[in-house]
């Protein structure tokens, strides 16, 4: 069906429709269905930071602009937001002084799936041309256009028609989490590998600098061997006394 946008109107969805999405995908960790419909004019989300208007602080605005329509929405859980330094890190607004994008998600987050149920059209616009002046000129005219919506309605045979949609976004998410879980795993890795270097580059002395027999000062050993080599005065002719001229193959 589609209808012209001439208002907002809130709706939930049926506790039935819900019961049969969360029958497909399944509940999450937190016991919360991994998937959830909302309503396009209904559902709202937080955001922090400057506005438009140059109004600074938290902003509610439609999660999903405002459209007329039904959506599936994908819960994603904390692993694939990366870590909470890296979360409050990219959404630092140095003007605003705050994290854009709020508190870490800590217990996940729902975002749009990869499917909508809903196109866009345009009606009308274009251009025509008018009718020639006197001086046989014609002027060109903007015809006025509007966006529709042809929404599909909440009904238990739609949601059966998207269910391989929704497997397919299962096996996403698992992949985001997957790939999240390897870099940070990397990363971690990374991290570590480079402080053990910078310790073992700003370590103190061993044994507190004092050396002894069988230390293991490295500094000092060093030390000594560069005394060792400076003292070493041998000619080639002491060389030849010690070794011979040649060498020997003893049986």
């Amino acid at each position: 069906m589609s209808w012209y946008l001439t208002g907002f109107e809130k709706l939930k969805a049926p506790a039935e429709y819900q019961a049969h999405v969360t029958a497909i995908g399944g509940l999450n960790r937190f016991g919360l269905p991994n998937f959830r419909i909302v309503w396009g004019q209904t559902e709202t989300e937080m955001v922090y930071g400057i506005d438009a208007n140059g109004r600074k602080g938290q902003h509610i605005v439609f999660k999903h602009q405002g459209i007329a329509a039904w959506f599936i929405e994908t819960w994603k859980p904390p692993e694939c937001f990366g870590t909470p330094e890296l979360w409050y890190s990219i959404s630092w607004d140095s003007d605003a002084h705050m994290h854009t994008l709020g508190e870490y998600p800590w217990r996940g987050l729902y975002l749009p799936s990869g499917f909508n149920l809903f196109v866009r059209r345009v009606v009308g616009g274009g251009i025509r041309y008018s009718e020639p002046d006197k001086h046989g000129h014609r002027h060109v005219i903007e015809m006025p256009a509007r966006m529709e919506i042809d929404a599909m309605p909440l009904t238990h045979w739609v949601i059966d028609l998207i269910v391989p949609n929704m497997l397919k976004e299962i096996d996403v998410t698992n992949e985001q989490k997957r790939v999240a879980l390897m870099n940070r795993k990397l990363a971690e890795s990374e991290a570590a590998r480079k402080l053990a270097y910078d310790a073992y580059l700003n370590a103190a002395p061993a044994f507190h600098g004092n050396d002894f027999d069988k230390a293991s000062n490295r500094e000092a050993w060093m030390q000594k061997l560069k005394e060792k080599a400076a003292g070493m005065k041998l000619t080639a002719a002491d060389i030849e006394k010690i070794l011979g001229k040649g060498h020997r193959q003893i049986h």
